[in-house]
C-alpha cells in the first residue's frame, strides 16, 4: 500500500493535510485528513487541537492513522509552546471504528453528552450594576457579530443558517448581561411545548467564576416557566470542567452520549 497527497485542496483542507491510501494495484482504499484550530477560551489548558477523521477500509486504517498521527506531530511543533491534543469523532454507536482508535493508541475518554435539568429558579434580572436584555439579532451585522463571540467558545461553529433555524422555534431566546453596552455573559435557548434546550452559553474570560452563567440561566428559566417549560436539555463536553461543573450545579441528570471524542495529548 502506497500513501499519496492530492495536487490539491480536498473539500478545502490544504493538501499536505490530506492523505489518499491505494493498494499495490493502485486501487484507493480510502482518505484521511487532519485540521488544527486553536481553542484557548474553552480549553485554556490545552489549545491546540488537531482533528482527525479517517474513511478507509480496514486493512489500510492502521497506515494512514500512521501518516495522521505524524502530520498531527508536525503541526504541533508548528507552536511547541502551547499543549496539543490529538482526536478523532465518533457516533456511539460505531463500535468498529471505537476499537480501531483504541487499538492504536486513542483514549475514549472524551465526548460530548446530552444532560436534561429542570429550570432552576431565578429572577429576570441582571446582577448589579449590568443589563439583563435580548441579544441584538435584527440584521445580519448583529447576527455576525453574536456569532462571532458564540464561536470563540466553541469546538464546532454555530453558522447563520442554524441561527435562523433556531430562531423559528416557540421558545428561542438569545439573553445576555452587559455592562456598558459590552456583554459580559450571554445564551443562546430553543424548544418547543414544554421542553427547552441550552444550545450555549459563555461567560467572558475575564469575568468568569462569578456565577454569571448560573445566573443567566436561572434569569431565561423566569421566563421559560412562564410559556410552560418544566424540563430543560443541553450538551456538554466531558473534558471541560466549568460546564461539567454547571451541570453539577444545576443537579443535571445524564441521558447519553451524543458523540465520542477518542484522542491522546500530543
Amino acid at each position: 500500500m502506497r500513501i499519496t497527497h492530492p495536487q490539491t485542496e480536498f473539500q478545502g483542507i490544504a493538501p499536505e493535510n490530506v492523505f489518499f491510501v491505494a493498494n499495490d494495484q493502485q486501487i484507493q482504499l480510502g482518505t484521511g485528513y487532519v485540521m488544527q484550530f486553536f481553542q484557548g477560551e474553552m480549553y485554556p489548558e490545552r489549545p491546540n487541537h488537531v482533528f482527525l477523521q479517517i474513511d478507509a477500509q480496514p486493512s489500510a486504517r492502521a497506515l494512514m492513522f500512521g501518516a495522521l498521527l505524524a502530520r498531527g506531530e508536525q503541526l504541533r511543533a508548528l507552536t511547541p509552546n502551547l499543549p496539543a491534543r490529538l482526536y478523532a469523532q465518533v457516533t456511539p454507536d460505531n463500535l468498529d471504528m471505537l476499537r480501531f482508535y483504541e487499538s492504536v493508541g486513542l483514549k475514549n475518554d472524551d465526548g460530548e453528552d446530552m444532560f436534561r435539568f429542570l429550570p432552576p429558579e431565578g429572577l429576570a434580572r441582571a446582577p448589579m450594576g449590568m443589563e439583563f436584555a435580548s441579544v441584538p439579532l435584527a440584521d445580519e451585522m448583529s447576527q455576525n457579530a453574536f456569532l462571532s463571540r458564540v464561536n470563540a467558545q466553541r469546538i464546532q461553529p454555530i453558522t447563520r443558517d442554524y441561527l435562523q433555524l433556531w430562531q423559528q422555534q416557540q421558545h428561542f431566546m438569545a439573553l445576555g448581561f452587559y455592562r456598558g453596552g459590552q456583554p459580559v455573559c450571554e445564551c443562546v435557548i430553543t424548544g418547543a411545548g414544554a421542553n427547552a434546550t441550552l444550545l450555549m452559553i459563555y461567560t467572558r474570560s475575564d469575568m468568569r467564576r462569578q456565577g454569571m452563567a448560573k445566573q443567566l440561566i436561572g434569569a431565561a428559566s423566569a421566563l421559560l416557566r412562564e410559556r410552560g417549560v418544566t424540563m430543560m436539555y443541553t450538551h456538554i463536553f466531558r473534558r471541560n470542567g466549568p460546564q461539567v461543573g454547571l451541570m453539577k450545579h444545576l443537579n443535571g441528570a445524564f441521558v447519553r452520549t451524543v458523540t465520542c471524542l477518542p484522542g491522546i495529548d500530543l
